[in-house]
């Protein structure tokens, strides 16, 4: 009978041939440091110098390998030791590898190995040492040929346990864009929200002099300065203890959207979708599962977090501002490369990433084509930072690649493609309104003040000043006479204008009137349906009477209820209805007041607002009451909603007044969050919004309304405390 006689070369061939670079092998390394439960591994990299070869050193303090170990399992390629047993030796851990190849990578990074391990056996202290060199592999023909040599000794019981594993004479140049490389790569390994233990990964460079030999002529601690703290804590203001433990990827803390969440076992979605830069409300997300493709598999739970970034140049500047850098400081192509680094949707199991899902520069979810139709809706590959974490390959059934570079494109790949594309799909459209609404990547709003003053010509009236007067008098009165016609044209436009303006307001208004209008009219429908239907029943002496006597007051209720709201929306649209509503009368301001938060208890308590009213009982104002109520009920309720979106000891609102010639001013400040200053020209259109799910009308409303009673609203900019500003006529009577 013939046998299979593995060849000797074999090994080199899964060592040097499947691992996709020293950088994957030394993370394989360290991933067998973490499956031995060690609380470090610890690389140290010495390059050539005076004719001796370089080393590369990586120690941990794991539980180590016996001599049985080492010859029964670690001896063995591609056992199934790890595939068995799903855990670490005490269960702690989720092993990370499975194939039994990787601890073979060390063949692509030197000729030679020596692998010394301290670990507990019988009672004793066992220590072990392997020496080998790749070599002979290559020359001898079949590897049961081979015989390698381990020496076995003990060692004192105070010698801790660990793996210490020296490789020497590099098969790659360690070169300083090598270096930048393993650095980025081992940032990534570990996931900075999944890791359920203490397990630092150590980089030290201090071999790396500029006064060595090329290419290893470079400061190996600066170039680990600089890329070991491109992450969040740069920003932090936090001193970096130990520079050479590397810091993992953070996803950032602020982005301008985030969307977090689950898919369960046969891919239904369940989660959240926020508005960062706006109220930070969170937005329930639920997707129910679609059937599955005739090539697909279930992906198994699937975790996703992910944060999404505008890049436009004021986005971004809002964006580190939240972060609270000082953006002048870096600028803006710095911030954008810092986005770009940080870009990129990692794929974790365990905790550790699945190399290259993450990279800057892998769009496994081909976003960026999915972006080319449609650009201002679609979220590109640059735009996304975050990860997604699957199950173990047996319940997921996403099967890593021999070669650790990244899934096999199996049923259960497809399965999870698709799943994030229509989850993508689902809030696109939401960014979208959003963006919309707030005015970002629109383009600037023309400014007639700004025409106007163009069309004074004083640039060209200067200009002619060198000229005598008998030369000026004739250009003088053209300039004028141009300057007046312009003029009365921009009066013109400005006035059409203020149309558009209106109707597109008004357009908003019956929208929403509409939308609010339909909410109130299907449980009046229902109700009133019922009430009918179950009419005849109601005197019967039987289960089904006493069953619809028991629900009518239920039917009463909707419909009051309804009608309440209503009532509501049609008190708020009544300072822009246009229609007559008699003469102006005087009145007390503090009933008006009052009244307002005494409508707004409820919602006041419930989010733990406290108003402090400074109002003299004797103010009294000339206009139409309806008009304060309006702008005062917006105004309250705008500044509880953005209280209530941010933490903090306890939200208050504090209410002023004082006289201002013919009016009385009234100072409305809130320890909200504060409104942004590009922000402030735009506050006061219809339709302008950075509510989740607003409609953009309140403010617009409430300073329609104050303008009816020829009063007025405006923002006060650079105060301490959001500070809004009404203006109401005052009563000529005397109190």
């Amino acid at each position: 009978m013939a046998k299979l006689r593995p060849r000797a070369r074999l090994i080199r061939t899964i060592g040097d041939k499947l691992i996709s670079g020293p950088e994957a092998a030394i993370i394989e390394l360290v991933k067998n440091s973490y499956d031995a439960e060690a609380s470090y591994a610890k690389i140290k990299i010495f390059p050539p110098r005076n004719g001796k070869p370089g080393e590369i050193h990586i120690t941990d303090d794991g539980h180590g390998m016996t001599r049985d170990v080492i010859l029964g399992h670690w001896l063995e390629p591609a056992n199934d030791t790890k595939t068995k047993r799903a855990h670490s030796l005490s269960g702690k851990r989720k092993v990370l590898g499975a194939k039994g190849v990787g601890r073979f990578a060390a063949a692509s990074l030197g000729r030679f190995l020596t692998l010394e391990s301290v670990a507990d056996t019988k009672g004793e202290k066992e220590k072990n040492r392997i020496d080998l060199d790749w070599q002979i592999f290559e020359e001898v023909k079949y590897l049961d040929e081979i015989d390698l040599d381990i020496t076995t000794s003990t060692c004192d019981e105070s010698t801790d346990n660990g793996v210490l594993i020296v490789i020497k004479e590099f098969l790659t140049d360690w070169t300083e864009e090598r270096v930048k490389s393993l650095i980025q790569e081992l940032k990534k390994l570990a996931s900075p929200i999944h890791a359920d233990d203490k397990f630092n990964i150590v980089l030290d460079l201090s071999e790396f002099l500029e006064c060595n030999e090329p290419p290893y002529n470079f400061d190996g601690i600066s170039v680990l300065e600089e890329f070991n703290q491109l992450s969040e804590n740069s920003f932090d203001g936090e001193d970096n203890e130990d520079v050479s433990i590397i810091k993992p990827f953070s996803i950032r803390k602020e982005a301008d959207y985030l969307l977090e969440g689950k898919f369960d076992n046969h891919g239904a979605f369940s989660g959240y979708f926020t508005i960062l830069r706006g109220d930070r409300k969170k937005s329930e997300i639920e997707i129910p599962a679609f059937k599955l493709s005739s090539e697909e598999l279930h992906c198994g739970k699937v975790d996703v977090e992910l944060r999404i970034f505008d890049l436009e140049s004021q986005s971004v500047e809002k964006l580190f501002e939240r972060m609270g850098v000082n953006f002048a400081k870096i600028g803006l192509r710095k911030a954008r490369e810092i986005i770009s680094k940080n870009a990129g949707i990692g794929i974790y199991r365990n905790g550790f990433r699945i190399r290259p899902y993450g990279d800057p520069d892998q769009d496994w979810l081909k976003l960026e084509k999915r972006r080319v139709q449609k650009p201002s809706v679609r979220i590109g590959h640059g735009q996304v930072s975050g990860f997604i974490n699957v199950g173990s390959e047996e319940e997921s059934k996403l099967i890593e690649r021999s070669s650790r570079e990244g899934l096999e494109n199996n049923g259960a790949f497809l399965r999870l493609n698709n799943l994030l594309e229509k989850l993508l799909l689902t809030i696109e459209p939401k960014r979208f309104d959003f963006r919309a609404k707030a005015g970002i990547g629109r383009k600037p709003k023309p400014s007639i003040d700004k025409a106007r003053s163009i069309a004074s010509l004083e640039e060209i009236s200067s200009a002619i000043q060198s000229l005598t007067p008998e030369q000026q008098k004739p250009i003088l009165l053209k300039i004028e006479k141009e300057s007046k016609a312009l003029t009365k044209s921009l009066d013109e436009i400005e006035e059409y204008q203020k149309l558009l303006e209106s109707r597109a307001a008004l357009g908003l208004v019956v929208g929403q009137v509409i939308h609010d209008g339909r909410s109130y009219l299907v449980p009046l429908e229902s109700h009133s349906k019922s009430i009918i239907e179950h009419a005849p029943f109601l005197l019967d002496d039987s289960k089904k009477g006493d069953l619809v006597r028991e629900y009518y007051p239920t039917y009463g209720a909707g419909i009051k209820t309804a009608v309440d709201g209503l009532k509501s929306l049609f008190k708020s649209l009544d300072p822009i209805s246009g229609r007559k509503r008699g003469r102006p009368m005087n009145f007390y301001a503090k009933e008006v007041f009052d009244d307002v938060l005494n409508l707004l208890s409820d919602e006041l308590i419930s989010n733990n607002v406290n108003v402090d009213l400074c109002l003299d009982e004797k103010v009294m104002l000339y206009g139409y009451k309806q008009d304060l109520q309006s702008s005062l009920l917006n105004i309250l309720h705008n500044a509880i909603y953005w209280i209530s979106s941010v933490e903090n000891e306890g939200g208050f609102i504090f209410i002023d007044s004082f006289y201002e010639g013919d009016s009385v001013a009234f100072l409305i400040k809130n320890n909200g969050p504060e409104i942004d200053k590009d922000d402030v020209e735009t506050i006061f259109d219809a339709g302008f919004t950075l509510k989740s799910n607003g409609h953009g009308l309140g403010l617009s409303i409430a300073k329609e309304a104050c303008i009816n009673s020829k009063g007025d609203l405006i923002l006060l900019e650079r105060l301490p405390l959001t500070t809004f500003k009404i203006t109401f006529p005052r009563s000529k009577e005397v109190v």
